[in-house]
């Protein structure tokens, strides 16, 4: 899949016959598979009753090209942005209207590509982090920069690209939400604080509806939690796209 003069890596998944198409966005060191075959799953769960879906990774994630460090928030919304374009325009898919999926950084660049838009038929956000100043003030303690490079485990980031993607946030851009909006966030999610959620929740104005799971940690780590995750989703799409 073309973005910005490099091919990304994704994978179609494609019922027989014309469909409606959704986009899945991954979350920040994250990938079209996602944690647990996620992703994989709900891809296949939406297909299996007639939805298109595509799965890719960003630029510096998975298979894709450049190395993480060159990551910034920026290369994301513009890798969101032509992959919806591409999807719109499968031969197979009927692209008046499609649905997005995001999870953690993909539910902010979910927001981003969907603010404005009267093609967008259908909004899933899966703890979504949509403002990074205040992850990253909460997450102080585990970066250090160092020689022109912020570093964490086993990532590093050129210290300018980092300091673009803390300061994202799409808080401010609920309002220009148009499409139905599904949010989802477990109370015990350790990396975004289930409060910018109820927070973004609150300022949309358009049809919505946000689940509150008990224990599923940011990326549902449940057998029974996923399996309720992917029938809400596909309860959502089939209403609305």
């Amino acid at each position: 899949m073309p973005s910005a003069g490099v091919g990304l890596s994704g994978v179609l998944h494609l019922p027989a016959g014309v469909s409606r198409p959704v986009l899945f966005l991954h979350g920040f060191t994250g990938n079209k598979t996602e944690s647990g075959r996620l992703y994989t799953d709900m891809a296949r769960v939406l297909c299996s009753v007639g939805y298109a879906a595509l799965r890719f990774d960003f630029r510096c994630h998975g298979d894709s090209p450049l190395p993480f460090e060159e990551f910034r928030i920026s290369l994301a919304v513009e890798d969101a942005r032509n992959a919806a374009g591409f999807l719109k325009n499968v031969p197979e898919v009927d692209g008046t209207r499609f649905g997005v999926v995001g999870l953690s950084m993909g539910g902010g660049v979910a927001v981003s590509l969907a603010a404005g838009r009267e093609d967008v038929g259908a909004l899933v956000l899966l703890s979504p982090a949509l403002d990074w100043p205040e992850l990253f003030q909460r997450a102080r303690g585990f970066f250090r920069a160092e020689e022109g490079y912020v570093y964490w485990g086993p990532n590093r980031m050129r210290d300018v690209y980092a300091m673009e993607t803390m300061n994202f946030s799409v808080m401010g851009l609920a309002e220009e939400i148009k499409a139905p909006t599904l949010i989802i966030h477990s109370v015990d999610d350790m990396v975004v604080p289930i409060s910018q959620a109820k927070r973004f929740y609150e300022k949309l104005k358009v049809e919505k509806k946000f689940i509150e799971i008990e224990h599923g940690g940011h990326v549902f780590d449940d057998y029974n939690v996923r399996r309720r995750i992917e029938q809400e989703v596909l309860e959502w799409v089939k209403r609305h796209l």
